[in-house]
């Protein structure tokens, strides 16, 4: 199978119903809204979440850096108690201590500070002697004891290593000075109480947890680093910067610090962006189930309304096949209360109309083939009427008979106008049919000399206007016959043609006997009523006539054309109308 063939058998899959494509783009579009709000909400949320995280994990640190803390005042106590120890203060005074003061001293220590597991030992530095609870006569400390003499009064030392035999020690000391009690302006010595680092760093390693390391740092140097060195690495960025502040943005996360009070040290842990992402994670799963039951929940809701708002369109659709179908009694019934129910009303209408538009159509072919039919019925050899009549002109010539030859050469005209009737010519000029009815008038004045007059009204400058054929000459001779020969006296016949707001006025006014009032309302009203006068009476000769003018002119010009009566018994008759201005070969102005 070709491309093109998979590609129109798809689109033949697709159901082209409006309610389903509009059903279609209203759920796109809810889509689309319900996909971008559920993301800005849990982009929202999923922020909240973070900063509470944040604010959980710098609550524990601090509580981290507060245990920290208590340990330092636990410290403070001590060595103030050491401080003011009797014991401690004569050992301090004495210039020379023997060997069982230096024990004694040393067993105070020891007592003292036992209670403090990340406590290591401590010492006291004399003048030029120290004294090492652990050992009171090695002299291991003596070189360190040297080099602190410019120390501040009190406060913590940087780590440092300490080899005792095989062993190697990393430890920080806490010192502070020595003051003699009667005079406390006065120095007699200094006691240092060293930390075990390794027993720090062991409590802070029960701290750490997987996703969140810990690290102590003494102002810009690393004294209890982190297991993955991360920290570490993110510090040594942040180098010569200010210092960080208790939550500060790093490449890839969030860096917490918690100072702890009274030391020079502070508690450092990272937390990166997507440790915080996966514990929002269950809010991509929320979201993505709350986005999907609103989707589902519009959905059904949209498509009951676009089933409602589209069922008038299919009612609809369905009368128009019915009617594309032939039924052209096609009714659809809508209550819509909208647009739809104005265009179903408006398509019955149509189809009212289109029916009586169909049913004029096939009566005026009815007319047409009657017409073709009587002028077929009347076509009767021509030329040998012609030459017959031809042949009476000669003969009335030779016998002087002019009024012969007058009344024979306007039969002549005459006849040849029927002729152009019988040729498909539907339309004359003016002119042309003013001659016709003057020679029709010659004719009857023959008959009925001094009986009738005619005055032509008539605007030379509309001889070259279009009319159709045969439309005066019956009026003229309806208003002969029967308006003024059955008068007593002579009457007169007006046929006046003028040009009236773009419209051929057209007028035939006798003074005759007059009409009825009921025919000249049934000639208003058009061929049908005139045809049910016709029938009803039958002595009403002259309403043929009429019959066919009416006929003519709703079949040439149609419905609007009215044929208006004005008449009045003894006084007589005028019918007037107005037509459209035709120039030759041209259509109506």
């Amino acid at each position: 199978m070709k491309r093109k063939d998979i590609k129109d058998w798809l689109v033949s899959l697709l159901p082209p119903r409006l309610s389903v494509k509009l059903a279609a783009a209203l759920g796109a579009l809810v889509l689309v809204m319900t996909t971008v709000t559920s993301f800005v909400t849990y982009q929202y949320f999923a922020h909240i979440l973070t900063q509470e995280n944040l604010k959980k994990d710098a609550q524990v640190l601090r509580q981290n850096a507060q245990q920290l803390e208590g340990f330092i005042r636990e410290l403070t106590v001590l060595s103030r108690s050491l401080l003011a120890d009797p014991q401690l203060q004569q050992f301090c005074h004495t210039a020379d201590p023997d060997y069982f003061q230096k024990e004694a001293a040393a067993d105070l220590l020891t007592r003292t500070l036992s209670v403090q597991d990340l406590i290591h030992s401590a010492l006291i530095r004399h003048e030029d002697q120290v004294l090492w609870n652990l050992y009171p006569l090695d002299h291991t400390f003596d070189p360190l004891a040297q080099s602190q003499k410019t120390r501040e009064p009190a406060g913590f030392t940087e780590a440092f290593l300490l080899k005792s035999g095989v062993e190697q020690l990393r430890l920080a000391a806490y010192h502070t000075p020595i003051a003699d009690l009667v005079h406390p302006q006065q120095k007699i010595g200094e006691l240092w109480i060293l930390l075990d680092l390794r027993q720090l760093e062991s409590l802070i390693q029960t701290w750490n947890l997987p996703q969140q390391e810990i690290t102590l740092m003494q102002d810009q140097t690393v004294l209890i680093a982190s297991p993955s060195g991360l920290n570490e690495q993110l510090l040594n960025r942040l180098a010569g910067d200010q210092p960080p502040s208790p939550l500060q943005s790093v490449p890839g996360g969030f860096l917490l610090s918690s100072p702890v009070a009274g030391t020079p040290y502070t508690l450092f842990s990272y937390r990166s962006k997507a440790t915080l992402r996966g514990q929002a994670s269950f809010l991509i799963v929320f979201f993505s189930l709350f986005s999907l039951l609103i989707f589902l929940l519009f959905v059904m809701i949209l498509s009951r309304i676009v089933r409602r708002f589209t069922a008038p369109l299919s009612t609809l659709t369905a009368g128009l096949n019915q009617f594309a179908a032939g039924d052209l009694n096609t009714q659809i019934t809508l209550h819509s209360h909208d647009e739809l129910e104005m265009l179903g009303d408006t398509f019955n209408s149509m189809v009212v109309r289109i029916h009586e538009l169909l049913d004029q159509a096939v009566e005026d072919e009815k007319i047409r083939r009657k017409l073709k039919f009587d002028m077929m019925i009347s076509k009767i050899h021509p030329h040998f009427i012609y030459n017959t009549l031809n042949s009476v002109i000669v003969m009335a010539r030779r016998a002087g008979n002019q009024e012969v030859v007058d009344m024979v050469r306007a039969l002549i005209l005459i006849l040849q106008d029927g002729m152009a009737v019988h040729e498909d010519l539907l339309m004359d000029t003016i002119e042309r049919e003013r001659a016709v009815i003057e020679a029709y008038v010659t004719i009857q004045n023959y008959r009925y000399k001094q009986k009738f007059s005619v005055v032509y009204d008539i605007d030379p400058a509309l001889n070259e206007l279009l009319i159709a054929k045969n439309i005066l000459q019956p009026l003229v001779e309806n208003a002969i016959f029967h308006g003024i020969i059955p008068k007593e006296g002579p009457g007169q016949l007006t046929l006046s043609i003028q040009r009236q707001n773009d419209q051929l006025h057209v007028e035939v006014r006798d003074d005759g006997v007059g009409l009825s009032a009921e025919l000249a309302s049934r000639i208003e009203q058009g061929s049908a009523a005139l045809n049910a006068h016709r029938e009803a009476e039958k002595n009403s000769v002259h309403a043929i006539a009429l019959v066919n003018v009416c006929e003519r002119l709703e079949f040439l010009y149609g419905d609007p054309v009215t044929l208006h009566v004005e008449s009045e018994l003894g006084q007589g008759t005028a019918f007037i109308f107005d037509l459209p201005i035709i120039e030759k070969g041209g259509l109506p102005q």
